[in-house]
């Protein structure tokens, strides 16, 4: 008895060899925009001043929050942010220099700075245990 073995036909190799560099492609992009460009937004909560802004005040309990102090009075555990969307860029160039402007205590949006902006309360934006100051 002969066995033969069959060969890898060719439009099968080309195929493979397709996929795989599309791979290799896709993720040397992706590489490069992330982390040599930083082409991407930071989204985070900074702090608002009631009196003046519509911030979100969200209020800590005593009974699941462990860094949360009953003592303290109610308006001592209400916390009041806004938040903030800028470029990765930017945090990244900022953080290099020793100025530091918009990003020294807490992240700021500069003035005509792109790109940056902030996020004021909204009652129709509202998760779980959020309120809007008044």
């Amino acid at each position: 008895m002969e066995t033969t073995e069959k060969k890898p036909d060719k439009n099968n190799k080309i195929f493979y060899i397709v996929i795989f560099s599309l791979i290799v492609i896709s993720v040397a992009v992706t590489f490069v925009k992330i982390v040599v460009l930083k082409d991407y937004q930071i989204v985070s909560q900074v702090s608002c001043d009631p009196k003046i802004e519509k911030c979100f005040a969200i209020k800590c309990d005593p009974a699941t929050d462990d860094t949360c102090s009953s003592a303290s009075s109610s308006a001592e555990r209400t916390t009041y942010y806004k938040n903030i969307s800028k470029k990765a860029e930017t945090i990244y160039l900022c953080e290099q220099t020793t100025e530091k402007i918009g990003c020294n205590e807490e992240l700021a949006c500069t003035t005509g700075e792109k790109d940056c902006t902030y996020t004021y309360c909204n009652p129709s934006a509202l998760t779980d245990g959020e309120k809007c100051s008044e």
